[in-house]
Parts: C-alpha cells; sequence; structure tokens
C-alpha cells in the first residue's frame, strides 16, 4: 500500500494551527512535534522556527509556550496555591501534573522535599511513600523471593517496585547491593 503525504504550504500551515486554536489543542511545540511532526517540520521549514510559526498565525506565542522560566519566589507561589486547591502533592502526583514545576523545584532548591519545606509546608504529611528501614527492605526482597518474583533484572524491579527499589538505593547505594544484604546476591543476572 502507497503512503500519501500531505503537501504543505504556508497558508495549510496557518489554517492547520487555526483549526487547532479553535479546538482548544495545546500549539506548544513539545505538544505540535509528537502529536502533529509533519506540522512542526512544514511550519519550522516555511518560517524557521516554532515560534516564528505561531507569530505568523497572528497568536501570542508567550501565553502557549509551555516552557517556564520559574524563580523560586514563583515556585513557593505555586507549590501553595495547589496545596490550597487540595491538589495531592506528593512528588509521584506532582510529577503527573505539573512536571514543569517539580523540575524546577529541583534546579532551585535541590529536590521537591526542600521546595515543599521552603513553602512553609510539612513534607511529612504531604508526601505518600512509605518509610523504609534496611530490615524491612530485606524483609520486603525476601518475601517477594518467596513469592516466585524474579528479583534479579534492576529495570523490571523499578519499574513494577519503585518505591522499594528507590528505597534499596537510598539505604545500601544499589538494588545489588540490597540483594546483597538479603543473601540472594546469586539471582542477580550480569
Amino acid at each position: 500500500m502507497k503512503r500519501s503525504y500531505k503537501r504543505w504550504s504556508e497558508a495549510e500551515v496557518l489554517r492547520m494551527i487555526g483549526e487547532l486554536s479553535r479546538g482548544g489543542k495545546p500549539l506548544n511545540s513539545g505538544y505540535i512535534a509528537r502529536n502533529h511532526p509533519a506540522l512542526a517540520y512544514a511550519g519550522r521549514k516555511f518560517y524557521g522556527t516554532w515560534e516564528n510559526t505561531i507569530k505568523a498565525a497572528g497568536l501570542d506565542y508567550e501565553t502557549i509556550r509551555r516552557k517556564s522560566f520559574w524563580s523560586k519566589d514563583e515556585i513557593v507561589s505555586q507549590i501553595r496555591t495547589l496545596k490550597a486547591a487540595g491538589e495531592a502533592l506528593n512528588v509521584s502526583a506532582a510529577e503527573r501534573t505539573h512536571g514543569g514545576l517539580v523540575g524546577a523545584a529541583a534546579v532551585y532548591f535541590g529536590s521537591w522535599r526542600q521546595a515543599i519545606k521552603a513553602a512553609g509546608l510539612d513534607y511529612a504529611k504531604i508526601k505518600r511513600q512509605k518509610e523504609w528501614s534496611k530490615a524491612e527492605i530485606v524483609s520486603e526482597i525476601k518475601r517477594m523471593r518467596s513469592q516466585g518474583v524474579n528479583l534479579g533484572t534492576t529495570i523490571p524491579i523499578r519499574k513494577r517496585y519503585r518505591t522499594l527499589h528507590a528505597a534499596a538505593v537510598r539505604y545500601f547505594g544499589s538494588w545489588a547491593a540490597a540483594m546483597k544484604a538479603a543473601k540472594l546476591e546469586r539471582l542477580l543476572k550480569h
């Protein structure tokens, strides 16, 4: 089956941007590159940059672009606003809904936890992650082994058991070291 390719013109690029805008779709460069790569390419081809393309369509690029330039005060203010709105501020939820803010917090404060503290909030009440001890980590690894969970490769463990893996790395330095502490290092695949 032969693929058909759309022939883009400057007018077609602008028409498509207008259509997406009227439909309430995001027009930031990341969204367009992921969801409409041919449009992104054509826009850059005709106008040099996506920003110039948006401006040619008569739209204000500053209101469209998703990247924000944060300051410490803006981060703290946004965290307080989200808290007042009742939004979940544990790192997992915040990354899903406000990834840019979490990233900026890491840059300006060193971590999300530190940004939460700077906003005057008690991180212990916000986080949902279980507090682990070395003994609990070892016990959990042994329990999982007894249930037949494949513990030998790091990537699947990191994906399926994220909090356990993070705690193992935090307390032991690596998943392999935690497995050694559980006397299960023979299961590790090299």
